[in-house]
């Protein structure tokens, strides 16, 4: 291939990047709840098309520009700045720890930890004071709920949600807001970087990213800190206590997930096809019962290793494993 010919190949698949990155974002701001979650895939198209090729860096750097420029064409300058500090910011963290090999784990924790605190510092910013960036969350809350019960009316779909209880649901959104954007953030690297990996990114990195996950463990230090967190939850100190429940909820997902990944080692020893699977792990997500005892799995299964995944220890005498 001719230097030229290489060129404009490049060219035109960042450009591609560009456009497939803004379109997911857009969707957001068309389609209620849906979109929000299609938005949050935003920054595969730029990894797809820029990790494991020459010069990475450039090139996410480049479709990030170009991706908002197009955002900003169709949404305006806060769309784009938006989209910036969000999807572009996720892209290239994600990129260039990719391009260093780091785990899933470090590249999901840091990505994470760096969108929270620039979205979070731009937002306080722009809000002025604790008690407006509140007001403003409440009232885009409400909002963003009543455009999406009237937009699935008009498609004939009732929510069965009544003005009661949607106020309840915002006021419970709020007050777990830290917790839940975390997470929501976490959960939304992690899908980037599975949808990266299983269409193509593969073939294109140097090792594996993730490796088994059906073995995955969270560490052992992290039941130290929700114990803490537990017990910080009793405390005479309201903001203390805020504090508290938001890290309990953020560690007992990391343990929820180290649950999923029990169910997913016994389900490849059982074979169970694969449909199968993906409504069991469907309902166990939404139906709140089931998720206690899978995150209460992942937290027992550091002193009874369901998975039997540690060499068993000789002091525990004829009781084998389970000691």
């Amino acid at each position: 291939m001719t230097p030229r010919a290489l060129i404009a190949r490049t060219a035109l698949g960042t450009l591609r990047s560009a456009c497939f990155s803004a379109s997911l974002f857009l969707v957001a701001g068309l389609v209620p709840l849906i979109g929000g979650v299609v938005a949050i895939l935003a920054p595969a198209p730029i990894l797809s098309g820029s990790v494991g090729f020459q010069r990475p860096r450039v090139r996410a750097l480049i479709a990030i520009a170009l991706a908002a420029g197009l955002v900003g064409l169709a949404g305006g300058s806060t769309v784009a700045l938006i989209y910036l500090l969000t999807s572009g910011l996720a892209a290239i963290a994600m990129a260039e720890m990719l391009a260093r090999r780091k785990p899933f784990e470090t590249i999901v924790l840091v990505t994470t930890g760096l969108i929270l605190t620039i979205a979070g510092v731009a937002v306080f910013v722009a809000a002025g004071s604790p008690q407006a960036l509140g007001r403003s969350l409440h009232d885009s809350l409400a909002a963003g709920m009543a455009h999406g019960r009237d937009f699935y009316r008009t498609l004939g779909v009732d929510t069965g949600i009544s003005t009661d209880e949607q106020n309840a649901i915002v006021d419970a959104t709020i007050r777990l807001f830290p917790a839940l954007a975390a997470i929501a953030a976490a959960f939304s690297v992690l899908f980037n970087l599975s949808l990266f990996w299983r269409f193509g990114g593969s073939k294109r990195l140097g090792y594996p990213l993730f490796g088994d996950l059906a073995r995955w463990s969270a560490p052992e230090w992290l039941i130290w800190v929700m114990l803490a967190t537990g017990f910080a939850l009793f405390v005479p100190f309201p903001v203390l206590r805020m504090v508290a429940l938001d890290c309990f909820i953020c560690v007992a997902s990391v343990y929820f997930c180290q649950g999923m990944a029990i169910m997913a080692f016994y389900f490849r020893v059982l074979a169970m096809p694969s449909l199968v699977r993906g409504i069991i792990y469907l309902v166990t997500g939404i139906q709140p019962v089931l998720a206690a005892i899978v995150c209460a799995a992942g937290i027992f299964d550091l002193w009874i290793d369901f998975r039997r995944l540690k060499p068993p220890r000789q002091e525990a005498g004829t009781f084998g494993d389970f000691l």
